[in-house]
């Protein structure tokens, strides 16, 4: 039976966990309320969340026959873990801090529900703290986020006049009815809210469990479970894990048809399928559209990946901003660090491990020192293997500014194969997409697909640092195979000397990895701020002024932020605030020194060559990247 699949979000330190336990007491999931201080919650049942207080693993618990919950992390260095979790969700809690408002990593929140189109209710907690005010707050709400935030605390039947009058004005089929004196029913509202028309919006204190119960009738009275009837069969993974038999797990969403046990995906067989409640599950022989769970017996599974009618790209917008080399025991060889480090990409597949012949230097990308001491901590308890990791250095990308074609030829002995790849800008944090319209009259559909799986396969690296390519178009629109002699690496070795070639001749650009920021500061420090961005070659817009404080915000490049944050907390003599959320990448502030910092050379990058091989008289020859047009066969 579908559920509605709910998913609660929050920066840090909201409450998110006390939120969780009172939602699975309320609807008694639990007999007893768990504390973050105790560690005892249902949901952070990791060591090493219960030792930090912190959520670092998303993990689910069914409250009811309606309403499946999965708990996300807070901490802006688990962020990717929580994105990951959008693509099955039908609904969302965001959970705001009466105390704090919004904050930075708060909008960055707001933005992926509102890309992923999740309707969405919102509840303030931690009104029972002094100096909360609900009119000041819902303003803040309606101002930084949506006009169609209502507030449902005290929603009542048809006596609540200006409660119907709010909900019109958010909807303008809703708002005629309203003026012609016509009631509004519930399911208006619910397809308000499932348009994301109308946001509700409820105040309370989850430790004091004041507007739980109010929060579970709107969810259960308002929010629509989809229709997945007539869907044919798909199903979608959000998550990788191990339990603690160190049997690989792959947690996923039905999204048609029904899973069961023995069902093949993909080439691999379903061995178990497990309904998680906290740490505890049961097991279930099959599973219905519409629902989540954890299966056993995938290899092959990730992150992303669909199967069967299943959409979803996979692209994940939060990324890591710093890369580090890790420092690993010397009895340890290469191969073995690299193996164990890739079980745990596939876990966490925003560390991105990469190895460099060239320097014997295994590399992961981390979004900061928190995730540093929590992935130590992971190989201690799993490998008993102490590791530590070098300086953060910034992870910078590159992009192109002009449309080029690329062309990668691979022709030794008896292999052939022929590419052109042309490489399109796109608008910034667009990611990469991949598009081919060929006729299969020029090159077989196999072909293309071969070709297509090829151009995302790999990370793709540009010519000006070695740093990953994003931005651009990647289409195919020519190919070319031989009748005996083409096998699928010959595709693989041209489509990757296509890209590399196009980038040889592209003008391409840095770009650097920015945050978005608030600070709130004593007033006599607005200069110092407003200066102070200025040198850091970042934006800042003056908020507001009020009880002698100012609240700024912009962004600002990662490169230049270091270490702000004490500073901040000296010259506001620890009155100071500043919350950062990575906001993207953009054009690099000093592209030319970084460039020269990292003295990467295109030509002597024999891991990715940019020439190609042909053949003559019955032997394959290399040639140079700016003299292929001369040999190309298309």
């Amino acid at each position: 039976m579908a559920k509605l699949i709910t998913g609660i979000l929050a920066h840090v330190d909201a409450g998110k966990t006390t939120l969780s336990e009172a939602l699975l007491y309320k609807t008694g999931a639990i007999r007893n309320l768990g504390r973050v201080d105790s560690k005892n919650a249902f949901l952070d049942n990791n060591s090493i969340e219960r030792e930090r207080g912190i959520t670092i693993f998303s993990k689910q618990a069914v409250l009811n026959d309606k309403i499946t919950l999965i708990d996300t992390p807070g901490h802006v260095d688990f962020s990717a873990e929580m994105e990951r979790t959008l693509s099955v969700l039908d609904a969302a809690i965001l959970l705001i801090n009466a105390s704090d408002g919004i904050q930075s990593h708060t909008k960055t929140l707001w933005s992926l529900l509102t890309s992923h189109k999740i309707p969405t209710i919102i509840f303030v907690n931690k009104m029972d703290m002094p100096d909360t005010n609900r009119a000041d707050l819902l303003a803040r709400l309606k101002n930084g986020f949506s006009e169609g935030i209502v507030d449902f605390t005290d929603e009542t039947a048809a006596d609540a006049d200006s409660f119907y009058e709010e909900i019109a004005s958010c909807d303008d089929f809703l708002m005629e009815k309203y003026l012609n004196g016509e009631s509004i029913t519930s399911n208006e509202i619910c397809s308000a809210i499932s348009d994301r028309k109308i946001f509700p919006c409820i105040f309370g204190s989850a430790l004091k469990l004041d507007g739980i119960d109010k929060l579970l009738k709107v969810l259960n009275d308002y929010f629509k479970v989809p229709d997945y009837e007539g869907n044919d069969f798909g199903c979608i993974v959000y998550k990788i894990s191990k339990d603690k038999q160190g049997n690989r797990l792959t947690h996923l969403k039905v999204t048609g048809g029904i899973l069961k046990v023995k069902d093949t995906l993909g080439e691999e067989k379903v061995n178990e399928v497990r309904v998680y409640s906290g740490e505890k599950y049961e097991m279930a022989k099959e599973i219905s559209a519409g629902e989540v769970c954890t299966v056993t017996g995938l290899k092959e599974s990730a992150a992303g990946k669909t199967y069967g009618a299943a959409k979803g790209d996979g692209n994940y917008k939060i990324e890591p901003a710093l890369i580090y080399s890790v420092i690993y025991p010397s009895e340890i060889d290469t191969p073995k660090m690299l193996h164990i480090l890739r079980e745990l990409e596939e876990e966490l597949p925003e560390i991105k491990v990469e190895y460099s012949e060239q320097n014997s230097e295994i590399c992961v990308m981390l979004m900061g020192e928190v995730q540093t001491e929590v992935i130590k901590q992971l190989l201690l308890d799993r490998y008993n293997l102490s590791i530590d990791f070098g300086e953060g250095r910034i992870a910078y990308k590159e992009t192109i500014l002009e449309p080029v074609i690329g062309v990668g030829h691979y022709e030794p002995l008896r292999h052939y194969a022929e590419v052109h790849i042309k490489l399109s800008p796109l608008p910034l944090g667009s990611g990469l997409r991949f598009i081919s319209k060929l006729s299969v009259d020029v090159l077989d559909t196999n072909w293309q697909r071969l070709i297509m799986t090829h151009l995302k396969e790999k990370q793709h690296i540009g010519v000006l640092t070695g740093s990953p390519i994003t931005d651009m178009e990647l289409e195919v629109v020519a190919g070319r195979a031989h009748l005996k002699h083409t096998e699928g690496g010959d595709f693989r070795q041209s489509t990757y000397r296509a890209i590399r070639h196009g980038l040889m001749y592209s003008k391409s650009v840095l770009l650097e990895p920015v945050y978005s920021y608030e600070i709130v500061v004593p007033e006599v420090c607005t200069g110092r701020v407003m200066s102070d961005m200025e040198k850091m070659h970042g934006t800042c817009i003056l908020e507001e002024s009020k009880g002698g404080f100012t609240t700024l915000h912009g962004k600002v490049p990662v490169a230049t932020m270091k270490n702000y944050m004490n500073e901040v907390r000296a010259y506001t003599k620890g009155q100071g605030t500043l919350c950062l959320a990575l906001d993207g990448f953009q054009r690099c502030h000093n592209e030319s020194e970084v460039i020269n910092q990292r003295g990467y050379n295109p030509d002597a990058d024999l891991e990715n060559p940019a020439g190609s091989v042909f053949c003559s008289h019955g032997a394959g020859f290399l040639v140079k990247w700016d003299e292929v047009n001369n040999y190309k066969h298309i």
